[in-house]
């Protein structure tokens, strides 16, 4: 009897023992199981959100594609020059598309000639002496970055930067030749580098390219990039002010020779009161008589603004946002989208996040 007892009192802890370790196992697998479903999930919605936001510059390029040749064959009033927030591809952000399978998915265009292209500030010549930039470039660009480092308001390092010599690197950066503004090699600091690397002698390919230009950082690129595009590569078309945002419009620099400024307050703000009243500001108003105003009713002045522009101005450009989501997951692809050939649209920027 003593050793029947003796055997249950060793079973019984064996039993429990048995009993927790199938129960850790069973939680265990249980807890794997929903994970690997989560994941599975997971995976798929991600997988639906990145396809619905491909598709989404698809749908992108097909508007932008009507918005330019829909009216080539009928479609669109002749009497709307130019590019303008009233246009359907501006509108297109303003009406989320839902799927019936409840992906939702957000595409904003923009007009690429609503920001500073600074490829623009150098001449397309075809040789070096016709590609020069010219003084009102420089001046230019030396009262753009005064203005960007004023309103960081200490966020970047006072002192740290020199705006007229950036302006010049940026500029030999840009135009074709070996020889600095200021007479110096323009090799010799980017073959200092580590790794060592050429200039472009060319357009940027991208905003984000202003940080290997000496003088320039990652930090004021960042500050820069909301005013500015590298689009399109080639042409000296300055800014659209009928499609501009305001901070942009208060970088429109107007005057006479010698007596060039930006934008003030009012100016930006007479600008932006015009479009709300369907008018567009055109250097020839009778393009569009009952549309268009002339730059001195927006208090631009008389003289000529610059980087210079015709307007109204077709938009052949386009920055595409494509996001969608899929419930908890986003997927995003940037992309820049060039109609300039009617028959074969170019896609010349993809990003995808």
């Amino acid at each position: 009897m003593k050793k029947a007892a003796s055997v249950r009192g060793i079973v019984l802890p064996m039993v429990l023992i048995v009993g927790l370790v199938l129960s850790v196992s069973i939680f265990s697998f249980l807890r794997r199981s929903l994970v690997d479903s989560m994941i599975a999930r997971n995976h798929d919605r991600a997988a639906a959100a990145e396809m619905l936001a491909r598709g989404g510059i698809s749908v992108a390029t097909a508007v932008v594609f009507h918005h330019a040749y829909g009216k080539l064959v009928g479609r669109m009033d002749d009497k709307h020059p130019g590019a303008t927030l009233e246009d359907l591809y501006a509108q297109v952000g303003n009406s989320p598309l839902e799927t019936g399978w409840g992906g939702v998915l957000i595409i904003s265009i923009e007009d690429a000639g609503s920001r500073l292209n600074l490829n623009a500030l150098v001449p397309t010549g075809r040789t070096e002496e016709e590609s020069k930039p010219s003084e009102e470039a420089e001046e230019f660009l030396v009262e753009f970055l005064e203005k960007i480092i004023d309103e960081a308001h200490g966020e970047i390092a006072t002192g740290t930067y020199e705006p007229r010599e950036m302006a010049r690197n940026l500029l030999d950066y840009l135009d074709p030749d070996d020889v600095g503004i200021s007479g110096k090699p323009e090799r010799e600091y980017y073959l200092n580098q580590i790794p060592p690397y050429a200039p472009s002698d060319g357009p940027l390919l991208s905003v984000e390219e202003l940080g290997l230009i000496e003088g320039f950082d990652a930090r004021i690129a960042a500050r820069i990039e909301p005013y500015v595009t590298v689009y399109p590569l080639l042409g000296e078309v300055g800014i659209n002010a009928n499609t501009a945002p305001a901070h942009v419009l208060a970088i429109l620099q107007h005057g006479s020779s010698g007596d060039m400024r930006f934008a003030n307050e009012d100016i930006v703000g007479s600008i932006l009161r015009k479009r709300q009243d369907g008018q567009i500001v055109c250097t020839q108003t009778e393009s569009d008589s009952e549309r268009c105003i002339s730059f001195s009713e927006v208090g631009l002045g008389t003289g000529s603004i610059f980087p210079p522009i015709d307007l109204p101005q077709e938009a052949k450009a386009f920055r595409v946002i494509s996001e969608a989501v899929v419930e908890s997951v986003v997927r995003r692809v940037e992309a820049v989208i060039d109609i300039s050939d009617r028959q074969n649209p170019q896609l010349l920027s993809w990003r995808q996040r």
